[in-house]
């Protein structure tokens, strides 16, 4: 896995600066604010990337009070030290699927609701 300044194109990107630093995303949210991240394994390290930003685990190493950053040698010392089981990520992986398709229905319920309240 190699991380670099954000590029347009990469595999996934870990968020630099700001009240997202450490947090993986599939997208990258602007420009210059994050890693670039390439990898052999995309899906199994974005799983392990998201899983140290929900443990906390990354934001323990952010700096600044101001604007919170994280450094890349810190990113990368937990990326390759840090070791969860491939079956703890793939039901990680399958909650989060869960979970949009979920979103996905409340936002559905939530235009019917709308629609029903403008109808009367």
């Amino acid at each position: 896995m190699k991380l670099s300044t954000a590029r347009k194109e990469a595999d996934f990107y870990i968020a630099r600066v700001g009240s997202k630093a450490g947090q993986p995303m599939w997208d990258n949210y602007t420009s210059n604010n994050a890693f670039s991240v390439d990898s052999n394994r995309p899906k199994h390290d974005f799983q392990l990337a998201l899983h140290l930003y929900r443990s906390g685990k990354l934001g323990a190493y952010t700096i600044g009070t101001c604007q919170a950053s994280i450094r890349k040698r810190d990113i990368m010392r937990l990326l390759n030290d840090h070791k969860v089981s491939l079956p703890t990520l793939k039901k990680m992986a399958a909650v989060d699927a869960l979970i949009q398709v979920k979103e996905l229905e409340l936002n559905k319920l939530k235009e019917l609701q709308t629609a029903i309240s403008r109808s009367t």
